[in-house]
């Protein structure tokens, strides 16, 4: 049998008043005693204090937490203010900055590790080539998808190729044969390619890293641009 106090404190504070006005009201027909009656209005009296104080103390949090808020986004402009030109002044040291909690600059770049590429998937490939004599290649770990498409850390981007005509359906085989040409390395997909005219071309692409070593090659994909 479900409860018949609500659980809710303002559904509470509506019926506790409701049932202390009524039983004020008609204690004698309910068979209560004037003192039972005060017992009840005693403890309406008392949550309905308690209550007023616990609503005036939330409104009270909620706008000390919004002005601390604000202070806070000052505090930080003024902060960013004045170490961005502590950073910036000549003279100061990396003793200062790291007394301050600022950023110390990397003097010693961590050293890269020239086998890491080939660790690296290399990059998938689609062709948009909607447009006459333009193919525009979307180079990446998610070309159907730009805003998701980030290079890895540590690619500085793609070096693409590309041969005229199509690789043969069914197979890799002999690919690594074909007259491949170096078309451009990118560091930001998408890359445009203008064709001359209307031919098949195939492309394919490997990422190399900051010091150009270069990454394995990733399959080849072939598309018909119109003239």
């Amino acid at each position: 049998m479900p409860d018949f106090i609500p659980k809710a404190d303002a559904d509470f504070d509506h019926w506790f008043a409701n049932f202390q006005t009524y039983t004020a009201a008609h204690t004698a027909e309910l068979g209560l005693s004037p003192a039972q009656a005060l017992e009840i209005q005693t403890a309406k009296a008392n949550w309905g204090l308690a209550y007023s104080n616990h609503l005036v103390s939330q409104d009270a949090a909620m706008a000390a937490r919004a002005l601390k808020e604000t202070r806070r986004g000052e505090g930080v402009n003024i902060i960013r203010l004045y170490a961005g030109f502590i950073q910036n002044r000549r003279e100061t040291t990396d003793a200062q900055r790291r007394f301050l909690g600022i950023t110390v600059p990397d003097r010693e770049p961590t050293p890269l590790d020239p086998t890491a590429i080939l660790r690296e998937h290399p990059p998938r490939l689609v062709l948009d080539h909607s447009n006459p004599r333009v193919v525009v290649i979307h180079f990446g770990p998610n070309p159907d998808d730009e805003r998701r498409n980030a290079k890895p850390d540590i690619c500085g981007g793609a070096r693409i190729w590309y041969v005229s005509g199509s690789v043969p359906a069914g197979g890799t085989e002999g690919i690594d044969a074909l007259p491949w040409q170096w078309l451009a390395d990118d560091t930001n997909s998408p890359y445009n390619h203008n064709v001359g005219s209307a031919q098949t071309i195939t492309y394919r692409a490997q990422w190399f890293d900051r010091l150009m070593n270069l990454g394995p090659l990733g399959d080849p994909v072939s598309c018909a641009v119109t003239g």
